[in-house]
């Protein structure tokens, strides 16, 4: 998704100080062609809280908006701080709370679908402006069982965005393991943030040792398969350690999926120890993980 509908707002709200002949309608969410002037303007525009609400209240409705890794540079580009950002995307979720019980159906009417949107989103850009108070408004939403899943799914994203590494781990672990009825298992969101979190290698080896955890307790078949071979690309010791094979050898005696790539996965997984003479270790227990210091850095894992 491109970041094209605030463009037309944003122009429109300027009341021609930027001249769509000046800059192009196309490149103004990169601002390739913007003057000091025009960038000077729309720092102080969105830095006003009122605009910035209004600015976002538009935007949040559109059906093409921001991919999540847009959003800070959003906040970088227009010196938007989490002070000024914060509050008014809490203004927007309270206007809209009501509506968190019901799932978004594309049929329905456009206020109402708007409405929804509005919901969803500002949810997830809270998870780049959190401060503690709003991780833990952010985790009750993703317990809520009167929300949809429409917003509970997005708040686990969003929650697992701006947790510190001790705070992922419990709440891979709550999503994985401790938490009945949850939603679904967020392992994928847990990929997206690892792969934004390339300046925090404590959050990354609290995602990589929880999704370790949970893996080693996957009863799925189609889902292990897909995550295994995520992790393994991510990470050398899961790769080639005695416990993924042990894993993907008891995965691999199940009945075989009727997805496609399921079992070539396994199989080539397997195929990947025929020639390792040495195997490294990872933890699949519980308890080690729970008793880690996400704070402080680990020795790397001894190969056997």
């Amino acid at each position: 998704m491109r970041a094209l509908c605030y463009i037309g707002l944003y122009l429109l709200l300027a009341d021609n100080v930027v001249s769509q002949d000046r800059i192009k309608y196309e490149d103004w969410w990169r601002f390739k062609d913007a003057t000091d002037a025009d960038l000077a303007w729309a720092r102080e525009f969105y830095n006003n809280p009122e605009k910035l609400k209004e600015s976002l209240m538009f935007n949040f409705t559109c059906d093409q908006f921001f991919d999540d890794w847009e959003i800070p540079f959003f906040k970088r580009k227009f010196h938007i701080a989490d002070d000024v950002l914060r509050p008014v995307l809490m203004d927007i979720y309270k206007s809209v709370e009501h509506l968190g019980g019901e799932k978004i159906q594309h049929g329905e009417p456009r206020e109402l679908l708007s409405d929804k949107r509005r919901l969803l989103w500002s949810i997830v850009w809270l998870g780049y402006c959190a401060d503690e108070a709003t991780k833990g408004f952010l985790m009750d939403i993703t317990i809520d069982d009167t929300k949809a899943n429409d917003y509970r799914i997005p708040a686990i994203r969003a929650y697992i965005q701006c947790a510190d590494a001790q705070q992922m781990r419990d709440a891979l672990m709550r999503f994985f393991i401790g938490m009945n009825g949850r939603p679904y298992k967020p392992y994928l969101q847990a990929f997206e943030v690892y792969d934004e979190s390339e300046s925090d290698m404590q959050k990354r080896e609290a995602i990589v040792a929880s999704l370790i955890v949970a893996l080693a307790r996957e009863e799925n078949k189609v889902e292990f398969a897909n995550i295994d071979k995520r992790l393994a690309a991510r990470n050398k010791e899961y790769a080639t350690s005695a416990q993924r094979l042990a894993m993907v050898q008891r995965m691999s005696k199940l009945p075989p999926s009727t997805f496609r790539d399921t079992d070539p996965d396994l199989k080539t997984a397997l195929e990947s120890f025929n020639t390792r003479t040495k195997l490294t270790s990872v933890s699949t227990n519980l308890t080690e993980l729970m008793a880690r210091d996400f704070t402080k850095p680990t020795e790397k894992p001894k190969e056997n």
